[in-house]
């Protein structure tokens, strides 16, 4: 599905969402098994999707061929589907009511029978009403929710089922696998990942080496992320056992990144005795570990990337300490409402925390440039402007700012100097 076609796709299903909205309650509207036969010539059994593996459903035991068959119980549901649902209003009105009807049914049996009909815009449409009547929300709440449009219907089915306990991790990836495409399917994965890792780790991976690029590295990392918040130690065994180094490359990325959080030392000492194989891949975790270390703890930071022995990972661990201690003035700037910066949070000790000629909410109107000239923020981007605060030690750097609610500007001129974040106590 390309970008055009997902558009639209999303902007039919927002329509029918807003239609639930307008369904009178109780409104009878006509039945899916009198349907008319306008859509059978387009809908031959080789062009249905089924929008789950009901092979791998459990509900109501018995093979998957059996739990398909029609029972008293759904068969009404099922009739009339291949006389196809109609189009417009018709067909919202008869999704609406075949979803109600569906509802009562296990999830493998109700998916079975949305997997019926004709085309893929019923089947989502289908499955949205269904996700409604499972969990009880307004069309409304589903739209604010998120999920449909991060998913689509069927992925947005399947997280829902998920963490309601009414399908296991694989049927669930099995689902998104069928009905999300790749760029949803790969965050919808990493939703799934971190469950399905603690029942089978191999089928956790197996499910993200199925993405591709950039897709494939986030899900891994968020897996070995997710899964390292709650099992630490058994994550890093398992990790240190696949074989693959451009996997395990990813998942140490992601395993260093969750410990760095909690406890950076304790990643430090993780980063030597597993190192990333990979050295593009050593730099960026190097990078994760300094980062992190350097908000808690600048010192003990920059202490830890003095004793590297190879200067590309001592490099890339300066590099980490400075995205987070830089050496500048400490003053936090965010984008006022007119576009202008604004001081935020001032770091405690540093030169706008000692000299206090500099208070958060200033905003800041010019910067001298390196030959003292005035450079309008208004005009550079947040990139520039932070180069342009930021430099040498023992530099100075002159800022025109304004107080809040004042017309009139002045100078501060403030001294760089390496930003230090001690440990709380």
């Amino acid at each position: 599905m390309n970008a055009k076609t997902a558009t639209f796709a999303l902007l039919g299903l927002a329509a029918f969402l807003l239609a639930l909205l307008l369904l009178p309650s109780g409104s009878p509207g006509p039945s899916l098994a009198t349907g008319a036969a306008t859509e059978a010539k387009d809908s031959p059994a080789a062009k249905r999707r089924p929008v789950g593996d009901t092979s791998s459903f459990s509900a109501e035991g018995g093979s998957g061929k059996e739990r398909g068959k029609a029972s008293p119980k759904n068969a009404a549901a099922g009739a009339g589907l291949a006389e196809g649902v109609g189009s417009g209003r018709d067909r919202e009105l008869r999704l609406v009511q075949f979803a109600a009807r569906l509802a009562s049914l296990p999830p493998d049996q109700a998916l079975a029978r949305i997997g019926e009909l004709p085309d893929q815009e019923s089947r989502d449409m289908a499955m949205v009403a269904l996700l409604a009547d499972w969990s009880g929300a307004s069309s409304l709440d589903l739209i604010r929710s998120g999920d449909v449009w991060r998913f689509g219907a069927g992925g947005a089915l399947a997280a829902y089922l998920l963490e309601n306990g009414k399908i296991t991790p694989a049927q669930a990836a099995a689902m998104a696998g069928q009905n999300a495409d790749g760029n949803r399917r790969g965050e919808l994965y990493s939703r799934i990942g971190a469950k399905l890792a603690a029942e089978d780790p191999a089928a956790a991976v197996a499910m993200g080496n199925s993405l591709e690029g950039r897709e494939r590295q986030r899900f891994l990392e968020s897996l070995a992320r997710e899964w390292s918040a709650t099992s630490p130690a058994e994550a890093r065994r398992w990790i240190s056992t696949v074989n693959d180094a451009k996997t395990r490359d990813a998942l140490i990325a992601g395993l260093l990144e969750a410990e760095a959080r909690s406890d950076p030392a304790s990643a430090a000492s993780g980063l030597a005795a597993m190192p990333p194989a990979d050295q593009s891949s050593l730099a960026r975790a190097t990078m994760r570990v300094a980062s992190e270390w350097a908000s808690k703890d600048t010192v003990a930071a920059m202490q830890w990337a003095g004793t590297l022995a190879d200067q590309a990972q001592r490099n890339a661990a300066e590099q980490g300490i400075r995205s987070t201690a830089p050496v500048g003035i400490g003053a936090m700037l965010t984008r006022g409402e007119d576009g202008l910066p604004v001081v935020g949070n001032i770091v405690p000790g540093s030169p706008a925390g000692a000299s206090g000629a500099l208070q958060s909410g200033d905003t800041l109107v010019a910067v001298s440039d390196a030959n003292g000239s005035w450079v309008d923020t208004g005009k550079i981007s947040q990139r520039e402007l932070l180069g342009m605060v930021r430099g040498e030690p023992n530099t100075q750097v002159s800022l025109q700012v304004r107080s809040p609610g004042s017309s009139a500007t002045r100078v501060v001129t403030l001294g760089r100097q390496q930003i230090i974040f001690r440990p709380s106590q």
